[in-house]
Order: C-alpha cells, then sequence, then structure tokens
C-alpha cells in the first residue's frame, strides 16, 4: 500500500469516526439536548461570507504600524506585576523577584522597535508576559485556578499573519499583534515575510480546516504539524482527492522557506464554505466534546474561541473576547426582559448557528430551536453552585448543545445563575457595524439612532433612504448608508481594481456640508494652513480644521518629510487641496470643494478621464500611499475610476486610524 493510499484511509477513518453525533453528557436529570442533526433541518444554504473576509484576516500584513500604543500594549505589566497575587505551577505564591524578571523582560523601551510582518509556523498560545508558566489565583476561590492562568490570552493558527513589535531581552519571546489579539509568542514560532512572499497568501483562493487536529504532511510524507477547525490556508493547486497548499519554515540562515504540504479534501474546503446543513453538522460535531480552554489553554478552545474558529471557515471573521464578539454588528439588548420574553426574542431574531448569546463573561453560538425553545452551543467550564451559603463550580469543562436552563433541576444552582436569567442579548449577524465609525471618527456625530443621524448641534440627517440603487445612482444620490457600500481596501498590494469598485467616491453631500461647511463662504471660514513637508520647502496648504481633517493632513505631512530623499519628487509640488469646484463631467462638488483632499503631483499622475486606453497605472509608491491611509485619507489609486494623484480624507472607511 503507497503512502498516499494509506493516508487517504487513515484520514478518513479519523473523519468518519470524529463525525458520529454527540450528545452533551450532562446529568441525566438535565434537561433534554437535542443532536445537531435535528437542529440543521431547517437550515436554508446560502453565503454569509463578509465582503471584507481576507482583509480582516491579513489585517497584520496590511499595517505599517502597530495598533497600541506603549502604554496600552504594557497593560499585562501592570495587571499582572502586582506582588503577593498570583500563585505559580506549584500553586505557592510566585516570588517578587521572578515577577521583577518577568516584567524586565518584556523590554516595552523596545515597543515598535521591529516593526516585521510575519506568519506563524505552528499553533502557539499568545501569552500576556513572555513566559509559558502559568499566574493562577487563589486556588480556593470559586472559578480560580486551574484552567484560569491569567497569562493566557488567546491561541493561534498555523499559517496565520502576526505584525511584529519587538523583542524580549533574551530575544526568546516576540510581542505581536495578530487579527484579533495582541500578547507574547516564542520567537521560534514564526518567520519573518518580506512583500513578494506575503502576496501570494493574500491574492490566493482559500481553504479553511473543517475537522479538528488535521495532521499535515509535505510532499516528503514527513509530518509537520497540525491543523486545526479555522485554520486557513492558500490554495497552490488541487486534484480529486487533496488541495495543495504551502506554508513557510525557518531554513538554517533564519530565512523564510516555501513548504508544499497536501491535506485532503474531506478535511478542508474553500472559502467561504456554503452555509448549509451539511457544512454546519460537520463543525458542530468536530467542535463538540472539546475540552474547555481558558483563552486557548492547552491549545483547547474556550467560549469565544469556538465561536471564531465556527465561522471562519464560512468567511466570517468576529474579534476575539465575548464582549468584543458582542458588539460587532446588529445588537438586540434582552437585559430588561423575563425569561419567556427573552425566549420569544431570540426565537424571533436569532439565525441558527449565525446568531451569538451574550452574558457577561461568556458568549454562545445560538443552535435553533426544538418544540419553540431556543438551544445553544457553547464551550464552556460549569454553572455556579451555592451550598450551605458557599459559591462552587459544577463542572461541564466542555463544548456542548444546551437549553439555557442547564442547572435549573440541581437544587444547588440558584436561579440567579442561570443563564437564561444572566443574558444580556443576541447579536443578530456578525458584521462589522461600519456606522459606528461616524461617531468613533467625526466630532460633530454624536450617535446613530432610529434610522437618524445625529450631531452634536441637535440638528439631524437620515442614515438610510431604503432604496437599492445602481452604481450611477450611488454617485448621484447616494445616502450616508450608502458611503459604506464598498470597503476600502486600506493598505492591500496596488492592483488594478475590479469594474466599478470605487470605495470612497460614494459621497452625501448633505452629511459632508454639515460637518464642513454649508456654502463656499462658510467652508473657507473653516479653513486652516497645514505646513506642506516642514524640511522641504514648507509651502502652506489650505484645509479644512472641522473635524480633525487638517490636523491629520499635517500627521501625513509630517511623516512623509521624514522619507528618503528618493520620495520627495512625489511630494514637493502638490497640485492643489481647497477649490471650489464641481466633480468633472457632474454637477456634484468635489472633496475639493470641503477642502479634505489633496492632490499630489500631477506629472505621475493618472487620471481615468485624461487616459484614451482606459489602463490602470500607477506611479506613485506604496510607501506614500501607506501614510496617507495610517492618518485615514482614502487614495484614488483603488478605484475603478482612477485618480492616482488624489488623496481624501474618509475616516470613516477606515476600521483605525492615527
Amino acid at each position: 500500500m503507497t503512502f498516499r493510499t494509506l493516508f487517504l484511509f487513515t484520514c478518513n477513518l479519523l473523519l468518519f469516526s470524529g463525525c458520529a453525533i454527540k450528545e452533551p453528557l450532562l446529568r441525566q436529570n438535565e434537561p433534554y439536548a437535542p443532536s445537531t442533526q435535528s437542529l440543521v433541518q431547517n437550515i436554508v444554504p446560502q453565503n454569509i461570507a463578509q465582503d471584507d473576509f481576507t482583509y480582516r484576516y491579513y489585517k497584520p500584513w496590511f499595517k505599517t504600524h502597530l495598533s497600541h500604543k506603549k502604554e496600552d500594549a504594557s497593560w499585562a505589566n501592570k495587571s499582572y506585576g502586582i506582588k503577593g497575587r498570583y500563585y505559580g505551577e506549584n500553586l505557592q505564591l510566585i516570588g517578587d523577584d521572578e515577577v521583577d524578571a518577568l516584567l524586565k523582560s518584556t523590554n516595552f523601551e523596545a515597543h515598535g522597535s521591529v516593526n516585521a510582518h510575519a506568519i506563524m509556523l505552528q499553533n502557539e498560545q499568545m501569552r500576556n508576559l513572555p513566559t509559558h508558566k502559568p499566574f493562577f489565583k487563589k486556588t480556593t476561590l470559586p472559578g480560580e485556578g486551574y484552567p484560569f492562568d491569567y497569562l493566557q490570552t488567546s491561541r493561534i493558527h498555523i499559517a496565520e499573519p502576526i505584525l511584529i513589535s519587538h523583542y524580549s531581552r533574551d530575544g526568546a519571546w516576540a510581542y505581536v499583534e495578530s487579527s484579533f489579539a495582541a500578547g507574547w509568542l516564542p520567537s521560534n514560532s514564526f518567520v519573518w515575510l518580506d512583500a513578494k512572499e506575503r502576496t501570494p497568501f493574500i491574492k490566493a483562493l482559500k481553504i479553511a480546516i473543517v475537522q479538528d487536529n488535521v495532521p499535515l504532511y509535505n510532499a516528503k510524507q514527513h509530518f509537520v504539524s497540525y491543523a486545526k477547525v479555522g485554520a486557513i490556508f492558500p490554495i497552490e493547486n488541487e486534484d480529486d482527492n487533496f488541495f495543495y497548499t504551502f506554508i513557510y519554515t525557518k531554513d538554517a540562515n533564519e530565512e523564510a522557506s516555501k513548504l508544499t504540504l497536501f491535506i485532503p479534501k474531506s478535511f478542508a474546503k474553500k472559502v467561504p464554505l456554503e452555509f448549509s446543513q451539511e457544512s454546519i453538522h460537520q463543525l458542530s460535531n468536530t467542535l463538540l466534546g472539546e475540552k474547555y480552554g481558558w483563552g486557548g489553554y492547552l491549545n483547547n478552545r474556550d467560549c469565544s474561541a469556538m465561536t471564531r474558529d465556527f465561522l471562519a471557515p464560512f468567511g466570517v471573521w468576529i474579534p476575539r473576547n465575548s464582549a468584543a464578539q458582542k458588539s460587532f454588528g446588529e445588537y438586540i439588548s434582552l437585559k430588561d426582559l423575563s425569561p419567556k420574553e427573552k425566549e420569544a426574542m431570540i426565537l424571533k431574531h436569532g439565525i441558527a448557528f449565525l446568531s451569538l448569546i451574550y452574558l457577561k463573561g461568556h458568549i454562545m453560538l445560538y443552535a435553533g430551536e426544538v418544540q419553540e425553545k431556543p438551544f445553544v452551543m457553547h464551550n464552556v467550564w460549569g454553572v455556579k453552585t451555592l451550598e450551605n451559603g458557599k459559591e462552587g463550580r459544577d463542572i461541564i469543562g466542555k463544548a456542548v448543545i444546551t437549553d439555557l436552563y442547564v442547572g435549573a433541576n440541581q437544587p444547588n444552582v440558584p436561579e440567579a445563575s442561570l443563564l437564561i436569567n444572566r443574558v444580556e442579548g443576541i447579536l443578530v449577524k456578525p458584521t462589522y457595524a461600519t456606522k459606528n465609525n461616524l461617531v468613533s471618527k467625526y466630532p460633530s456625530v454624536k450617535a446613530i439612532k432610529d434610522n437618524n443621524v445625529y450631531f452634536m448641534d441637535g440638528s439631524t440627517l437620515p442614515y438610510d433612504d431604503k432604496q437599492a440603487k445602481h452604481f450611477d445612482e450611488l454617485l448621484e444620490n447616494a445616502d450616508i448608508e450608502d458611503m459604506f457600500t464598498q470597503t476600502y481596501p486600506a493598505f492591500f498590494p496596488i492592483t488594478p481594481p475590479t469594474l466599478n469598485d470605487d470605495p470612497g467616491r460614494f459621497r452625501n453631500d448633505a452629511f459632508l456640508k454639515k460637518l464642513y461647511g454649508e456654502s463656499k463662504k462658510e467652508i473657507e471660514k473653516n479653513l486652516t494652513e497645514v505646513i506642506w513637508l516642514p524640511n522641504h520647502g514648507a509651502k502652506k496648504l489650505k484645509f479644512n480644521q472641522n473635524e480633525n481633517a487638517a490636523m491629520q493632513l499635517q500627521k501625513v505631512s509630517d511623516e512623509l518629510d521624514r522619507l528618503p530623499e528618493k520620495y520627495m519628487k512625489y511630494l514637493k509640488n502638490p497640485a492643489g487641496t481647497y477649490a471650489y469646484r464641481p466633480i468633472a463631467g457632474t454637477s456634484r462638488l468635489s472633496a475639493h470643494s470641503y477642502g479634505i483632499a489633496i492632490d499630489l503631483e500631477t506629472s505621475y499622475s493618472r487620471y481615468w478621464r485624461w487616459d484614451k486606453t482606459y489602463t490602470f497605472h500607477n506611479e506613485f509608491p506604496k510607501e506614500i500611499i501607506d501614510i496617507f491611509e495610517k492618518h485615514g485619507f482614502v487614495w484614488g489609486g483603488r478605484w475603478y475610476h482612477y485618480d492616482t494623484m488624489h488623496f481624501e480624507y474618509r475616516p470613516e472607511l477606515f476600521e483605525s486610524i492615527d
């Protein structure tokens, strides 16, 4: 028997043994928990993938800098540097000298000094401090001790992208950011990649692992690592039985070396996986029964890791912890409702195996209903108990499907501990609520409520006119909601945009007038001077000071001013900023009319209206574009109707800006 045949046989054996229906093994008198087979019967096949899944997953590779400043990144030094509070693996207090040495090793004086892009070579536990040793609280306290290691922050997959901040003093660890978490990883768990090595990962079609602990083998049939549900790999090739993918390893010189892998098609599916009965049944059954792992402890999952990994194959990215996940989309509060009212709202709004049900410190995947009763799938440690006035835990310790009344038949479980009484709300469908950016990015915007945008002066504008529009209508008559129709690909590699992909060209004039001035006279009152390239000519440019626009352009200017001299030819002679005029060929006001756009040197520019061949071409270096995007400016070179010299302040289209 060849290795290939033996491998396929072994893989199929593993697959079918892992797909047996698992029932949650709670106490016999707990409420009945249905199988996933019965819960998925009403699932309608559909595509639920987010348009920006690739961007969110590979976001660390699009960054030119870290998201967190040193003071924020080093929070764990303050929280876990308190002496006499934490216990080690021997259940004894950790000594002061050990704590001091650990804090010193974090080397946060070097924060942001590396700023290198890398990829994970293996599955790894991300830590809050650079050590694998645990920090437990007093084990006699309820809900403390094993497995609640306070230095455990998350688990990260093989082949996952990261951005490196800096190394510990001994070089054994690195502080990094992934797409969903930041913390410490062993230095031997990743390898640096340059832009040429990163681009194939981003551009390729993807597969997601859909069976836990899949062994990965290279072309020489040597074992490489295991992959878990939620891991994402690029597709290089495929045949009837295998996907051929690749990762990187370290060679003898610590450089990246490409390694081809082959993965059986029974263990991986193309992203996005169709949201169907078959796929949900397979994914849920491979996750059910997994032991609980606080923050990914021992490479197991906790509640939020389970929801993240379950949704990833469908092309749905969600943040790391329960509090962040419940805010990632349309959230309905259930806080002041009775148990029956909560159940009714969950049944009314919940989408089986997509909606998330939240209570403080815990998140659950809504799993559908049986006999008008909602069920949830969750990885849970246990249920609070109370006996003779002493709090304890009734341990479940694994991923299960239950109703919201777990423990209701147990005399030692108080009513207040029941899930139904602790449920605070439901996230109907995970998707980044871009409208929140209006509030967070524009000081004049107070809130968005009841389909209205509320401004600090008490005025309002409608948010969504509820009209379906084709491309030309979006250009001519965009409402505020329409401005978010297309995702802006910040920091992406520069490639020709696809047909009518113009993120940032849909503008609502009423909104812009409210922010920057209702008339030419009012706009001009709001203009201030930006010193352009202080050490290379110090030209004075007019820009709107409202909504921090001029301040952000000054940040761009100051950072561009520090670039090497070879970049100055693109920057020294900008074509202009404020100019009250319509967009060429239209009656709509241009962004220049509001004083929120700048055009760079025209001799290096390409504009779709000027080009007879209508062929995208760009001469502006990506280093310049990255700096503009870092501070909230969209680039006209990201548009199908390209204008490569044009940069426009549109912070609402960025998840975060400096």
